[in-house]
């Protein structure tokens, strides 16, 4: 949990660096005011509901009710704090995928399951990516127009390639992965590794083959419906806390701005996406015609509402699940 804390502790630089650039101060922060702050933090946990719920559809559709409403939310609460900590925001998908083995879903079904909610997200950010693009190509706004274009448009390519492959042949990791991981880990390890992951792949691809067909459209199309229910509550996050200030932030424009902020955060150098985060909605604002320079608290509040209070609950929610962990293999050996 060490490198954890200084994810959190790196997380936090960025918004100092950014006060101290902007001549921000907490008082300034503290202006947007306790109910808009309150309220927008409501939302983004509102939004991670809205993911719980995605996930434990997805679950129950493709794999059957192999546990409750309720646990498959605190598995999904408490994975959300290593997606917030890892750049790119990944690394929660292994928990939710060790979550479903440990309950008896094959790896590879439990790939799927995370392959679907990933595709999701992919699909509407990616969309809402490209098109906050192209109204900041139209504003002249090239770089962050470039930049976004640049970061998605590959994630966006790979993962449709993955999908498309997967459904058409069984992955299986090349050949020369035994050898070079023999040398590196010995041949006894090297085996057992690439035996599982072949496994695994092998596991996704038949749900893969099985599920992308015509009688599964209902279930994508639920799952794409709530990942832009998701998205849009992003947007009113952000909405919220800058009308606290003089500007006047609809909602088409909260939610270009979190899509372009999404997508510039994915790229993978900092944990969440940290410094990067706001830096992509500070520069697309000025497509609007906002200037970021006088928006400094409101993005600072914004990314506190909708990251470190989420990063809070999403901790305890993972203590409380490690701790149950701890508590059932202590009862397992007496």
């Amino acid at each position: 949990m060490k490198w954890r804390i200084i994810a959190i502790v790196a997380s936090v630089i960025p918004l100092i660096i950014i006060g101290a650039l902007l001549n921000v101060g907490p008082d300034d922060i503290l202006s947007v005011g306790i109910v808009p702050f309150v309220l927008a933090s409501a939302i983004a946990f509102a939004k991670l509901l809205v993911q719980c719920m995605r996930y434990h559809y997805f679950v129950k559709s493709f794999v059957g009710p192999v546990a409750t409403m309720r646990h498959n939310t605190e598995v999904r609460i408490a994975s959300e704090f290593v997606t917030l900590t890892t750049p790119a925001f990944i690394g929660g998908e292994f928990v939710r995928v060790a979550w479903l083995n440990k309950i008896g879903v094959h790896p590879g079904k439990g790939m799927w399951i995370i392959t679907a909610e990933v595709i999701s997200d992919v699909l509407v950010g990616s969309i809402l990516a490209f098109i906050a693009a192209g109204l900041a190509f139209a504003a002249q706004n090239y770089l962050i127009a470039i930049g976004i274009v640049v970061i998605a448009g590959p994630i966006f390519a790979a993962y449709m390639s993955l999908l498309i492959l997967s459904s058409k042949t069984i992955l299986q990791l090349p050949g020369f992965s035994l050898s070079l991981l023999a040398k590196i880990f010995g041949p006894i390890k090297a085996e057992k590794w690439i035996n599982t992951t072949n496994d695994i792949l092998k596991g996704l691809c038949e749900m893969s083959r099985e599920n992308l067909r015509s009688s599964s459209f209902k279930v994508f199309a639920i799952g794409l419906a709530l990942t832009f229910v998701g998205a849009s509550l992003h947007a009113l996050t952000f909405m919220v806390i800058a009308n606290t200030t003089a500007a006047n932030v609809g909602f088409f424009e909260s939610l270009m701005a979190v899509a372009a902020s999404v997508a510039i955060g994915t790229l993978p150098i900092s944990p969440g996406g940290s410094g990067l985060s706001e830096f992509g909605i500070g520069y697309y604002l000025t497509t609007f015609g906002i200037d970021p320079l006088l928006f400094g608290s409101v993005i600072i509040a914004w990314r506190i509402a909708s990251y470190h209070v989420i990063l809070a609950i999403s901790w305890v929610a993972l203590m409380k699940l490690a701790v149950g962990k701890v508590g059932k293999s202590t009862a397992s050996t007496k």
